[in-house]
């Protein structure tokens, strides 16, 4: 039980923090816009803002995630994979030496990817939840990388801010989301490993119980 509301908060914990950027965002652009003033805010009873801030932005998370997931996978399929397998190598080559072990312990016959199967054999047979961190600051860096970028692209089109200015915005919002999908992928690196590690050592320590026995 302990481990399972440890999950559910690392959950809550980056949809709080992905849905306050969200709207921090969404907020900034509105009052650059002159969409809304700052009267509007004073104006509103502190009681309503305190009640309905944490659902708005608990939503934002949800409804921002899954578009992330699918932007994510889209650009990193082709154009980051050939920067990946330069930036990864070596990281990549010790991932791929760890999942060669684990491959050693699943079963034959088994259909789907081997990180998958890992994965669900450590979230049912292990109270190991060590991976979860990684997978939590995965999920954020992810989200405000797409974030980044979807402001670097929109920039140009929704202000006059002149050529020069509004390039060198884009560019330096487009430089930190490179940065932030960086960021992301060393965790999702740090995901797999724990996970292959915790998926071998469980299944050594079973071989060496029931030789035991």
């Amino acid at each position: 039980m302990i481990e399972k509301t440890r999950l559910s908060l690392w959950d809550f914990f980056v949809l709080i923090v992905s849905g306050y950027a969200i709207m921090l965002n969404i907020l900034a652009h509105c009052l650059f816009r002159s969409l809304i003033t700052w009267d509007v805010f004073l104006s509103t009873p502190t009681g309503l803002v305190a009640v309905a801030a944490l659902p708005s932005v608990i939503l934002a998370g949800l409804l921002f995630e899954p578009l992330a997931n699918h932007i994510t996978k889209l650009l990193t399929t082709y154009p980051w994979r050939y920067i990946r397998a330069l930036s990864f190598k070596e990281w990549d080559n010790n991932l791929r030496t760890i999942q060669d072990e684990a491959c050693r312990h699943v079963p034959k016959g088994i259909k789907g990817s081997t990180y998958e199967y890992c994965k669900n054999w450590v979230c049912q047979n292990t109270s190991d939840d060590s991976y979860m961190p990684f997978l939590a600051k995965f999920g954020f860096y992810r989200s405000m990388f797409v974030l980044l970028l979807l402001n670097a692209i929109s920039i140009p089109f929704i202000y006059e801010f002149g050529t020069s200015k509004t390039i060198g915005i884009s560019l330096s919002l487009g430089l930190l989301a490179l940065l932030y999908l960086r960021r992301s992928g060393e965790f999702y690196r740090h995901i797999s490993s724990t996970i292959y590690l915790r998926f071998v050592s469980s299944c050594k320590a079973k071989a060496v119980d029931s030789s035991g026995k």
